[in-house]
């Protein structure tokens, strides 16, 4: 992500832009060079800063759940609030500390030192990198964030949802739009996603399995989120008045895509996404191109998580050790460690097995379980989304494996016809005995 070339403004400018015909993007130096201006050459900006908190910027999340420094002040507001470094600022108007900024062609780089969001500047113990290369065939953008961690507290927390970016918009873009079904990019009806059963507040969450997402005004036109992979968005609209307000304005919609990650205390982690303004036509058919070539969901463990996290477990931490693999160990003994894959999308008419390769120490047994496709009341009422999350891995939708003994093992479980497995499907589980690492997880056609 190292971007070389000339600082295109000193330190003492508030703004650094990169621009072309088709777009325009500034961020702000004094707010640790977040994402405060996108626009289309000559025409509005849509990016909504009220406060440090908003914009489209880095954030993450990560133990202890109450996090406190001795010496520093923690907003009474945030008082419960996990160590959360976000790349603008925090509670009490603090601007987070930009290290150097880039510009070289078509692309900005930012490094900067976060604050921590509920708390009275407290610099986060890591450092954030942004890259962001805007296109020459259109209002788009390529969006690249990269986390360096160096905490002193070497806990390894379990794992938390993370804003992959947060992107809050002005006012006028109050239409959060998507598509949440199990058939995608066939062409059915896209929904709006309200946070209606208690604005403004609290966020919605939905699973966008078109891997898109856009805050649009009355005309359908916006911004655009596509990502690599299906996730889970949350948002929705705060404000008294939607359709109004300008950047300054509390009013506002927002939207990020959502992983949920082991932060290590020592890791790399690194993401992207493309963002686009325009049309929900065309918001739509970048996020098709953008997944055209995909094949069938696989995870390989030789250097990353892959986004799998633990329920009852955890790991020797990051880096993964030489060879790779997940060998996580039970938190609490005499229950299986689960491996829980991040959310994908696949139909079970296309995928008849999955193939994980293991190492075990001792012969044993596993179930496999997968996750169907949320209801569509799941998106309005965070009360159906929380039961379908929590009992979507179910005996019901399962079935069991040998474990065999030795290195390397390729264990193939069929899939099709088995009770449940059919539609749309949305996630892998595995629970394991202890001893067992697991190497590769592959849906297979046959």
């Amino acid at each position: 992500m190292m971007i070389t070339g000339t600082i295109a403004v000193t330190a003492a400018d508030e703004m650094a832009f990169v621009e072309n015909e088709h777009i325009r993007v500034g961020v702000n130096l004094k707010w640790g060079g977040a994402v405060t201006h996108v626009s289309e050459p000559g025409g509005p900006n849509l990016i909504n800063s009220y406060d440090l908190g908003r914009q489209i910027q880095q954030s993450y999340y990560s133990g202890p759940a109450n996090y406190q420094r001795e010496g520093k002040e923690k907003a009474k507001h945030w008082g419960n609030f996990p160590w959360n470094p976000i790349q603008t600022g925090d509670a009490f108007d603090n601007g987070s500390e930009v290290l150097e900024h880039r510009v070289q062609g078509d692309t900005l780089y930012v490094k900067t030192i976060p604050n921590l969001w509920p708390m009275n500047n407290d610099a986060g113990e890591c450092v954030m990198e942004t890259a962001i290369t805007i296109a020459s065939d259109g209002p788009k953008l390529l969006y690249r964030a990269r986390l360096t961690n160096r905490r002193s507290d070497k806990a390894q927390y379990t794992a938390n949802p993370q804003e992959i970016p947060a992107i809050y918009a002005n006012g006028p873009w109050h239409r959060l739009m998507t598509y949440t079904g199990d058939k995608p990019f066939t062409g059915e009806p896209l929904r709006e996603i309200r946070n209606g059963h208690k604005e403004p507040w609290p966020w919605v969450k939905f699973l966008a399995t078109e891997r898109w997402a856009a805050l649009v005004n009355d005309e359908g036109t916006g911004i655009g989120v596509c990502v690599p992979e299906v996730r889970e968005f949350h948002g929705g609209f705060a404000g008294r008045q939607r359709g109004s307000g300008d950047e300054k304005s509390t009013n506002t919609g927002y939207m990020s895509p959502m992983t949920t990650e082991i932060l290590d205390h020592n890791i790399v982690y690194e993401y992207s996404c493309t963002m686009i303004l325009g049309s929900l036509e065309e918001i739509r058919e970048e996020a098709r191109s953008l997944a055209a070539k995909d094949g069938l969901p696989s995870w390989e463990f030789e250097t990353s998580r892959n986004s799998w996290f633990y329920a009852n477990g955890k790991d020797g931490g990051w880096p993964l050790p030489e060879g790779g693999g997940l060998s996580p160990v039970p938190t609490k003994k005499g229950r299986p460690v689960r491996l829980i894959s991040p959310y994908t999308f696949w139909r079970a008419e296309s995928a008849a097995s999955v193939q994980i390769e293991l190492s075990s120490k001792s012969a044993g047994k596993m179930q496999l379980f997968w996750r169907d496709t949320p209801p569509a009341a799941a998106s309005t009422k965070p009360s159906q989304w929380r039961a379908w999350r929590d009992t979507g891995l179910q005996k019901a939708r399962s079935v069991s494996a040998d474990i065999p003994q030795g290195s390397r093992k390729k264990v193939t479980i069929k899939l099709a016809g088995a009770a449940g497995y059919q539609g749309g499907l949305t996630g892998l589980a595995i629970d394991l005995p202890d001893g067992v690492t697991v190497h590769a997880v592959r849906l297979l056609a046959q």
